[in-house]
């Protein structure tokens, strides 16, 4: 792979815009084909309020932070660290779906939830 591919491949695309069909909530986040995806969490910064940290994919629970431990052990496809980042190692086609994060507090309040649609640019095959 050439080194304009590399980059490209490196780094994600963001629109705030959703296409039909998706959450109007959402933010719709490229990844890469057979590249690690880390989902930040836009303007959230860990304090000591924060209590548990949720990822669901398409409602399925994924990852949960409480305090500074991990409740899921790390996966072959998914790490959560402590700030809250979900990274998804490798992606393949079927990591496409709707990704969405909540953060409580120590008394369950909720502080924070955010909705992500992440989709995935491959590699277009040219006939020869």
């Amino acid at each position: 792979m050439n080194l304009a591919c590399e980059i490209l491949a490196s780094f994600l695309l963001i629109f705030t815009v959703p296409t039909k069909g998706e959450d109007p909530e959402s933010t719709v986040i490229w990844g890469a084909l057979d590249h690690d995806l880390n989902l930040d969490i836009p303007g959230f910064q860990r304090s000591d309020m924060v209590a548990d940290i949720y990822w669901n994919k398409n409602k399925d629970k994924i990852a949960r932070i409480r305090k500074e431990t991990p409740l899921y052990e790390p996966t072959a496809k998914y790490d959560l660290f402590t700030n809250g980042t979900l990274k998804i190692k490798t992606l393949m086609r079927n990591d496409s779906g709707l990704y969405k994060v909540e953060v409580y507090n120590s008394k369950g309040v909720n502080l924070l939830s955010k909705k992500f649609y992440l989709k995935i640019q491959g590699k277009t095959l040219t006939p020869k």
